[in-house]
């Protein structure tokens, strides 16, 4: 590395240094002086990432790592020194819009900081209401961390949780299941979403990709071609359910009318050993023979 080159990374690092004393001796005295009020949003975060990252230099890793732990010393609740010189506990008004463009921030400078989508998961859906906004930082997270199965298990989950969408949830899963050393549970979990999410042929799609990448020696081909025998059992009883409707202007009450109405040649078989069911708003199930109940 050339002197100049040294040189130049040097001052980067003390004007980096600098900014991060500024800004954290401003905030402590606007804490001190204001300990009731939001948080100062003021700072070098309020800058766009592409100018951070311009500043920051060879050190955007340093900078991303600054950002994550800046937005976590502005969470939770802080302890203020009463005038008798005792000390009590203080929720704070976060400023959630500020606490979401540090998190931007710090993955625009390194998207494959771990750190910065598994604190933000923590809080911002939670805490802040932020969930869209959380998706995207998954989002960017599962294309920075190609290898990481949890950016998109996370985004399955918010979506389950906190958006409602179970179809939608399941699919997720599925993929994050197609990922290196992602959980074993994953994929069944992901199939029982996406099938009661009215994404049953999704589900089967996915299903058979993984199961083309398998083995039957491997731990978990078995779990994974039973639930996919069970899901296109539940198809071929959709489909069935689907030309009763439109052939009787109704939705049929159970499998039986399929069968006896002929929509339904025969019952599929279920590798569960037990039979299916579906209840009043036409939803199949393979693992629940009682579902009507």
């Amino acid at each position: 590395m050339s002197i100049r080159r040294v040189v130049t990374s040097g001052l980067v690092g003390l004007v980096l240094v600098g900014l991060y004393v500024a800004s954290y001796s401003g905030l402590q005295h606007h804490r001190r002086s204001l300990p009731d009020a939001g948080e100062s949003s003021s700072g070098i975060w309020n800058l766009s990432p592409v100018i951070i990252a311009a500043i920051a230099g060879e050190f955007k890793g340093l900078m991303a790592d600054y950002l994550t732990l800046e937005a976590g010393a502005r969470l939770g609740a802080k302890v203020v020194r009463t005038p008798d010189g005792k000390y009590r506990e203080v929720k704070r008004r976060i400023d959630w819009p500020t606490i979401h463009r540090l998190y931007v921030a710090s993955q625009y400078l390194d998207p494959s900081f771990e750190q910065t989508y598994t604190v933000a998961q923590g809080w911002l859906p939670w805490e802040g209401g932020m969930v869209r906004e959380m998706q995207a930082i998954l989002r960017t997270a599962a294309q920075g961390r190609p290898w990481d199965w949890k950016p998109t298990h996370l985004q399955g989950f918010n979506t389950y949780y906190f958006l409602r969408q179970p179809g939608a949830a399941g699919k997720l899963f599925l993929e994050a299941a197609r990922i290196p050393n992602a959980p074993s549970f994953l994929p069944i979990l992901g199939a029982r979403l996406a099938q009661k999410g009215g994404e049953t042929a999704a589900a089967i799609v996915l299903m058979r990709s993984m199961l083309a990448d398998k083995t039957p020696d491997d731990p978990d081909y078995d779990d994974l071609s039973d639930r996919l025998q069970a899901l296109q059992g539940v198809q071929q009883i959709e489909e069935a359910s689907r030309k009763f409707q439109a052939v009787f202007a109704r939705m049929a009450q159970s499998i039986d009318e399929l069968l006896t109405s002929g929509m339904l040649a025969t019952a599929p078989a279920n590798p569960y050993k037990v039979a299916y069911c579906m209840d009043k708003a036409g939803i199949v199930y393979f693992d629940q023979p009682d579902c009507q109940k």
